[in-house]
């Protein structure tokens, strides 16, 4: 069998690659070669692709662009919308020299993204239209109607087994690691301790796309640390939504057996400030945690309660203090506080700005994306049609929700206190 897994291009009006990688397509790649499977890979986000535009100390960077026609629909947006990713020509160069595919596995990111995987698709049509195509990820999962009609893929997958079952794979490896030798170059690692999350908040879709909490095997995870470490790699970037549940059977074992690998860590996933205990963040700071990004999402404690009780207050200034108790500068940690969600005023946004500041915080917007089966999800509704995906674009739906001009005041706020 012979299949080809591609990462698409992005659609947006930006892209930055901020330890952006395919983790889940990369570990299909990786159980399907154990199984004995030809595989062949492209990523058009692959850094390598653009090897002029450096990036920083931690391997993040911007992706190029090329401004393309904004679609209709989002044409009140002041901004250039753009395409983003490796030229279509070297996409098409590198399927002329690869014999033609069984299966075509595509990976789709934001749902406001699909643009990107129409482009691919229409171009293996062209090209190999024997191939089956297979669709999985945010996109498809979340609006797998909107996928199938727009797309048209012989298979949407959700779980892993079926996906499997579909293409004939008898007895896959599911406990095989990740196949990152794809990656010629690669300026930091990827890993993921555990999967889902036990919380519920009403604008997160984690528990949809993942219902069950569990901590993956702990030697595993090792294993592909030490992976990165042989290849030089000292940047390590924690994937999970729920990273320090129940730490005493994952973080922690986690930590002691690699805390001496002189490596640096990273959570551009919020971190739960409930579980960022006195004892946890000693073991995070030992084991060479470089940046932490904390959720507050609010500062309302009615909101913090509506939206699913994930942090308080308490919890926030209780786990700030146990960081830099622990040795953790104030410009090492960042805190996410959310705008543009249905019913929350300019005003509170605001407010959590400052008072992150006041701490010597770095504060970063999470502009609100609405998504489909969500409570909030479904209360944007009354401001536009999120079921056009291009309309739940982080981007756009504050824009609609608060005007253009208070989302500049926002965003131009947070660089002024994040500058001071």
């Amino acid at each position: 069998m012979n299949v080809l897994l591609i990462n698409p291009p992005i659609y947006d009006f930006a892209a930055h690659d901020f330890w952006l990688k395919p983790y889940g397509l990369v570990h299909i790649a990786g159980i399907l070669k154990k199984a004995g499977v030809s595989v062949q890979f492209f990523d058009f986000m692959d850094r390598s692709h653009f090897p002029h535009i450096k990036p920083d100390r931690y391997g993040r960077g911007k992706f190029p662009g090329i401004e393309v026609k904004k679609p209709g629909v989002l044409e009140f947006v002041p901004r250039k919308y753009k395409r983003y990713g490796a030229p279509r020509g070297r996409f098409v160069e590198f399927l002329k020299g690869i014999h033609e595919p069984e299966f075509i596995l595509i990976s789709t990111g934001m749902t406001y993204w699909y643009l990107g995987v129409k482009e691919v698709v229409e171009i293996i049509r062209e090209m190999f239209p024997r191939a089956k195509i297979v669709l999985g990820g945010t996109y498809s999962s979340i609006i797998p109607e909107h996928a199938k009609e727009v797309i048209n893929p012989e298979h949407i997958f959700i779980n892993t087994v079926k996906l499997f079952e579909f293409m004939g794979v008898d007895k896959p490896p599911l406990n095989a690691h990740p196949d990152w030798g794809f990656y010629h170059y690669l300026p930091y690692g990827v890993i993921k301790l555990t999967e889902g999350c036990p919380f519920r908040c009403t604008y997160c879709a984690v528990w949809i796309l993942h219902p069950h909490f569990k901590i993956k095997n702990l030697s595993e995870v090792a294993e592909e640390i030490q992976y990165f470490r042989n290849r030089g790699i000292r940047d390590i970037v924690f994937y999970d939504d729920a990273l320090l549940v129940n730490p005493q059977r994952g973080i922690l074992p986690l930590l002691e057996m690699v805390k001496d690998w002189g490596l640096r860590f990273h959570t551009p996933n919020a971190l739960h400030a409930k579980f960022i205990t006195s004892e946890v963040a000693r073991a995070m700071y030992d084991a060479g945690f470089e940046s932490i990004y904390i959720g507050y999402e609010t500062t309302d404690p009615e909101r913090q309660r509506a939206t699913g009780g994930k942090v308080t207050s308490e919890n926030f200034y209780n786990a700030v203090e146990n960081l830099l108790s622990a040795g953790f500068s104030r410009d090492q940690i960042t805190v996410y506080l959310l705008m543009g969600l249905p019913g929350q005023p300019p005003e509170e946004v605001e407010q959590g700005m400052r008072e992150v500041s006041e701490l010597g915080l770095k504060i970063m917007l999470s502009e609100y994306s609405p998504i489909p089966g969500t409570p909030d999800g479904k209360k944007a509704n009354a401001y536009a049609d999120v079921d056009e995906p291009l309309l739940q674009n982080n981007i756009v739906f504050p824009i609609i929700y608060y005007g253009y001009e208070t989302v500049r005041r926002l965003k131009s706020l947070k660089n002024l206190l994040n500058r001071q």
